[in-house]
């Protein structure tokens, strides 16, 4: 018999060894393209099977998030099951390559996880649930620093969605109420935002600064904090925006920290809206907006497709130019009370206007804070202090009294 990669010549001489990888290269050229079938497993042994690389849990207060990585595009199918209830996810065409400890997540909703290969090549994933539930369900691409991804949203039973409802804000009752300040953390849960170079993640410190703001806001006679994320979830921008309407907020304050491709950029800052709700033209602040707004794409939400007139259309009326104007006022004195700390420096010395998403409330006066550069080590390594936390947050507080009073909102 002949080994598999030799041939014999007219003569039934064996001659040197061939390439059979570039015969069966050639072989496949010509079979694809007289419209010959293969046998099963031709095509499938020359391409890299799809993997599972990861799963995790995250907790929101209506909803629950499990995420899937995986390193190609995953193709699935999920339904429900009563009694108890359960929710069933197959992925085609792929392994699980997870350890099994990312098996032993879970919260209020997500009692246990269980795998399983019903049929070759197929993984399938049972999710033990505590309740009813309305799952959503979108496959994210890969960018520049993430895997491909499908994500799974569980929905409480008693949730209904914000665009099959419109929220009731609280009613200005009277001129003794107090004064509401809403603090939005930027980010959250699968979205981290910025990571610094000792991976500090944006959402983690700009949601301890914030929780520290709030905590002083509430012990001031008149004034009342709310947080847009109570804990490390994912909050779109749009719902961000809901939630200052929804307590009728007299100003509101998205946190962040910024990152830039070099590390000596450093310094706070702070943003208004723009009065066409267009970034200004200067390459940092554009790549930092655009940066910000993509952040609902961890959402599965293209804001480019929200047909929301009131979204779209914000400050183009006259009557919410005082409302931008005041934002610019207030945003000037947090900028001060920032830069009279002896640790701290101004990227900008004048508050910037630009197009992000989340200073769209309308007749409310927002801004967005940049903290510092995560993308600079000593001021990453400031931003991890909680004492350095507490000072920023005072600062912040102090101008926001300072403006409520002059403001007479209080």
């Amino acid at each position: 018999m002949i080994s598999s990669n030799r041939v014999q010549d007219k003569e039934n001489r064996e001659t040197f060894p061939q390439h059979p990888r570039r015969d069966f290269l050639k072989l496949l050229a010509v079979s694809s393209a007289a419209g010959l079938v293969l046998p099963p497993g031709f095509a499938s042994a020359s391409v890299r099977p799809n993997r599972i690389t990861d799963l995790r849990v995250w907790s929101a207060p209506d909803y629950t998030r499990i995420v899937f990585d995986t390193n190609q595009v995953a193709k699935y199918s999920l339904f429900k099951l009563s009694n108890p209830e359960r929710l069933v996810v197959d992925l085609q065409d792929i392994s699980l390559d997870v350890p099994a400890s990312r098996m032993n997540q879970s919260d209020s909703v997500v009692t246990r996880i269980r795998t399983g290969a019903p049929s070759p090549n197929v993984v399938r994933t049972v999710f033990e649930l505590s309740s009813e539930i309305r799952p959503r369900s979108f496959v994210l691409k890969a960018t520049a620093d993430k895997s491909h991804r499908l994500v799974l949203d569980l929905f409480r039973k008693d949730y209904v969605a914000e665009e099959e409802k419109t929220p009731e804000p609280v009613k200005k009752t009277s001129s003794a109420r107090n004064a509401v300040i809403v603090i939005d953390p930027g980010h959250g849960g699968e979205d981290p935002g910025a990571v610094g170079f000792n991976g500090t993640m944006e959402k983690d410190v700009v949601f301890q600064v914030a929780q520290k703001m709030a905590r002083q806001i509430n012990q001031i006679p008149g004034l009342q904090a709310q947080l847009t994320r109570t804990g490390d979830y994912f909050v779109s921008l749009r719902q961000r925006v809901s939630i200052a309407r929804l307590h009728s907020a007299d100003l509101f304050v998205s946190l962040h920290a910024d990152a830039f491709r070099t590390a000596g950029a450093r310094g706070a800052s702070v943003y208004a809206l723009s009065e066409r709700g267009k970034p200004t033209p200067d390459r940092a602040i554009n790549n930092l907006v655009q940066r910000e707004n993509n952040a609902d794409l961890i959402g599965g939400i293209d804001l480019n497709t929200v047909a929301d007139p009131e979204v779209r259309g914000i400050l183009m009326d006259l009557s919410q130019r005082a409302s931008l104007n005041r934002a610019l006022i207030f945003g000037k004195n947090l900028l001060q009370e920032m830069g009279s700390l002896p640790q701290t420096t101004l990227h900008y010395n004048e508050v910037k206007q630009a197009g992000f998403a989340v200073l769209k409330a309308p007749d409310v006066p927002s801004v967005l804070v940049e903290l510092s550069f995560l993308s600079n080590p000593k001021e990453e390594k400031l931003l991890r202090q909680s004492s350095h936390q507490e000072s920023l947050a005072r600062a912040l507080v102090s101008g926001t009294r300072k403006f409520i009073q002059a403001s007479h909102l209080a």
